[in-house]
Parts: C-alpha cells; sequence; structure tokens
C-alpha cells in the first residue's frame, strides 16, 4: 500500500517517470534554485475543488489560459497528476499571470474553492511565491504536492494494479483482434426525442455505438484500454471500420428511420466510409454523424474539411459530449454543426436558480435552441428544465424509459384496432 512507502521511495519512483510533469517540475526547480533572481511561481491548486470540476477536459482549458504568458522565454508550466497547475516566469508578466487566473476563477466560479479563505485570509485557490525570497517555502510546496499525489495515485490504482496498460507494444496485437472483431454482439443504441409543446414525445433517432465495456470483456480484460487517449483512439478508428462493415451487411430497410454513428473525423478519409457512403446513396439525410469535441478541436481545420463534406451529401453533424462549463469559453455555433449535445449534471442542473437559469438561456439562444440536445438525461426534471430553456430534444436512459412506453402504447393501440 502507497500510505507504506516512504518519501524517499515515492521520489524514487517519480524520478523513474523522467517524462512526467512531477519529474520534470524537479529538474525545472533544481535550475531555479541557482538563479531565482527575478522569477515568481504561482500555485494553483487545482487539487481542492469538488471532483465534478476535476475533469482533463477542464484542466486543459485552465492551462491554455496561460498560452500568451508560456510561449516566452523563462516561462514554464507543469499540469501534475493531481490537477494541480504549477508555473513559473519572470516577475514582469504578473499582470498577464493576473488576466490568466482571473479567466481560470471565472470558469470555476461555482466552484466553494474561488471563496475559500485560509485563517490569516489568504485565498485558497491559488499561492504567489517571489522565488527570491520564497524558494525555499515554494520549493516545500511543491515537493509536498508531488508526494501527495503520488501517495493518492497509487492509492487509487492498487486494485487495477494487475491490468496492463495499454501501451505501443501491445497495440500492435490489439489492433489485430479489432479488425476480425464482429461488432455485432457489442452493438447498442439509445434513442434521443423530440418532445412537443403538448408534452408529447416523437423519436428523433437512434444513436448506435459500441459497448466499450464489452468490448474490453472480449477482447482484453487485462488491457486498460483507456491508459492512453490517443492510442485508444487509434483502437476505436479501427472499431469505426468494423461498426461500417457491420452496417453495410444489412438492408436500408433493416436500419431505423434516422441514426446516428458516433465516429472519428479521420474516419470519413478511409475507404471504408467511401463505401458505406455507397451503401447510404440518397438515403444520406438519414444518418446523423457524431465527433467528440477533443477530435474537433485537435485539428480544426480537419474537421471543418470533413463537416462540409458531410453536410454537401445531405449528412447531419453532431458535436458529442459538450461540458456547460467548457462552452462558457467559445462560441460552439462557430463549428456550423447542425446539432449540440450539452450534458446534464451537476452544472447544467445546478443552474436551476435564477441566475444560473439565464446564464444557461442565454448560451442556448447562442447556438439555438432548436439545435440542442440535452444528454445524459435521467429524470424528468432534466426535461422540465430544458423545457424551460426552449430545448425539445433529449436523451438518456430517462428517455429509453419514456420511448420504451411508448412502443407500447402503440402497440397496445394496434392490438386494439
Amino acid at each position: 500500500m502507497a500510505e507504506n512507502l516512504s518519501d524517499a521511495q515515492l521520489m524514487r519512483a517519480i524520478r523513474a517517470e523522467t517524462n512526467s510533469p512531477e519529474n520534470k517540475l524537479l529538474e525545472n526547480m533544481q535550475i531555479l534554485e541557482k538563479k531565482p533572481v527575478g522569477l515568481c511561481a504561482v500555485h494553483l491548486h487545482l487539487s481542492q475543488l469538488q471532483r465534478t470540476n476535476r475533469k482533463p477536459d477542464y484542466i486543459r482549458i485552465a492551462e491554455r489560459c496561460f498560452d500568451p504568458i508560456t510561449i516566452t522565454h523563462m516561462s514554464d508550466l507543469f499540469a501534475l497528476a493531481n490537477f494541480d497547475i504549477i508555473l513559473t516566469c519572470q516577475n514582469s508578466r504578473v499582470e498577464e499571470i493576473d488576466r490568466a487566473l482571473s479567466s481560470i476563477r471565472n470558469m470555476f466560479r461555482a466552484d466553494p474553492l474561488i471563496e475559500r479563505r485560509d485563517i490569516s485570509g489568504e485565498e485558497a485557490f491559488c499561492t504567489w511565491y517571489d522565488l527570491e525570497e520564497d524558494f525555499e517555502y515554494f520549493k516545500e510546496a511543491v515537493v509536498s504536492s508531488i508526494l501527495s499525489a503520488k501517495r493518492q495515485s497509487l492509492d487509487k490504482n492498487v486494485a487495477s494494479m494487475d491490468d496492463e496498460k495499454l501501451t505501443p507494444k501491445n497495440l500492435d496485437q490489439l489492433a489485430r483482434t479489432f479488425r476480425k472483431l464482429d461488432a455485432r454482439p457489442l452493438m447498442r443504441h439509445q434513442s434521443a426525442v423530440q418532445v412537443g409543446t403538448n408534452g408529447q414525445g416523437q423519436l428523433l433517432f437512434r444513436e448506435y455505438y459500441v459497448s466499450i465495456a464489452d468490448l474490453r470483456k472480449i477482447v482484453a480484460p487485462d488491457v486498460d484500454l483507456l491508459a492512453d487517449r490517443w492510442l485508444f483512439q487509434y483502437l476505436t478508428t479501427i472499431l469505426d471500420q468494423r461498426v461500417l462493415h457491420m452496417l453495410r451487411s444489412q438492408t436500408m430497410d433493416d436500419l431505423p428511420k434516422n441514426i446516428s454513428l458516433n465516429l472519428n473525423i479521420q474516419t470519413i478519409h478511409t475507404k471504408d466510409f467511401q463505401l458505406f457512403d455507397h451503401f447510404v446513396g440518397e438515403d444520406a439525410h438519414r444518418f446523423i454523424i457524431e465527433f467528440q469535441p477533443v477530435d474537433v478541436f485537435s485539428d480544426i481545420f480537419a474537421y471543418e474539411q470533413v463537416r462540409d463534406m458531410l453536410q454537401t451529401r445531405g449528412y447531419k453533424v453532431l458535436i458529442d459530449s459538450l461540458q456547460p462549463l467548457v462552452l462558457d469559453y467559445f462560441d460552439p455555433s462557430k463549428l456550423k454543426a447542425d446539432f449540440y449535445k450539452i450534458a446534464w449534471g451537476d452544472r447544467l442542473g445546478a443552474s436551476a436558480t435564477q441566475e444560473g437559469r439565464g446564464e444557461m438561456r442565454e448560451l442556448i439562444q447562442s447556438i439555438g435552441a432548436s439545435n440542442v440536445i440535452i444528454s445524459l438525461v435521467d429524470s424528468e426534471d432534466a426535461v422540465k428544465f430544458g423545457l424551460q430553456l426552449g430545448v425539445q430534444r433529449f436523451q438518456g436512459f430517462f428517455v429509453d424509459r419514456l420511448v420504451e412506453a411508448m412502443t407500447q402504447k402503440t402497440a397496445s393501440a394496434m392490438r386494439g384496432a
């Protein structure tokens, strides 16, 4: 167990991970210690955010707030495994740092950390250091944070220590397995509905997707497929090919009237999609192609090219899994998609206050309420809340129960006819 390891043992483990942010920060400190004159550091204690706000996508946005500073000489940013961020740079950048911090405070403004103060009145959100005067304090704080993060990481992963991580070494074997995969037993579907002003629901489309949990059980029960996002994304492009092949093995009459598929952008350029496109022919308008935000923003120009091509052919384009917190920092309407899914959850649900409702209404209006689908809907409250904001399209487990009830009602009516 991690609690039985000494600080020295933990430090050796950190040092062994030569490319980790923690080790690079320690190396950076050794350099700064020799000449700290004119330098400062800021430690953002994002590890103390509420769990719902400690998400990689949110932390990446916080990192980007420092881009105007980190491109300059003598500026370094370290995003630690426990979500803390540490910046070291020249004292002359204080105003720019303040602007970045202001953006991040606003980003997490609903989190209690932003208002929290210690006994001396200092904010808990971040700590400033003048490295010429405070280097020893800075060093002590950094080492403490790194050791704590490593201990937490070991404790968290102790139950899965036997799992093999997804690495370039086992990627090739898994890729060969994926290419032979029969996707049909793994396919799942979830409905999206449109709710009218009379409260009646109408089926909008069915989303077809592969259950990753079931996929792991069948293909790689001892491998953590999500250990590396980019390696996993490579595997999902192969999975896309198997799904498209499975769909081509059916007739269009076998498929729902409207269907959505979650694909990688680069899949659209493959021969498999060309064959699929030939298969659907003039029925392209029945298909919605969903893209993940991380895929879109990793190459926005590739997305725009693919989006235009798909829309020209008649397909509809949907941006999946948009988080309300992320939406505060870009105008999603500029992506010119046909639909945008906004996840129901702590942030969206918590905005039921008058101020929060106004903010969310403004956001949805900027996108266009007719283009928004609220996803992960787990209760009637989510539907009522969306309707108050002008949204009529919903998807989630509660919607699945609603569709089941609609189906049973229709079946009963047909039997009684």
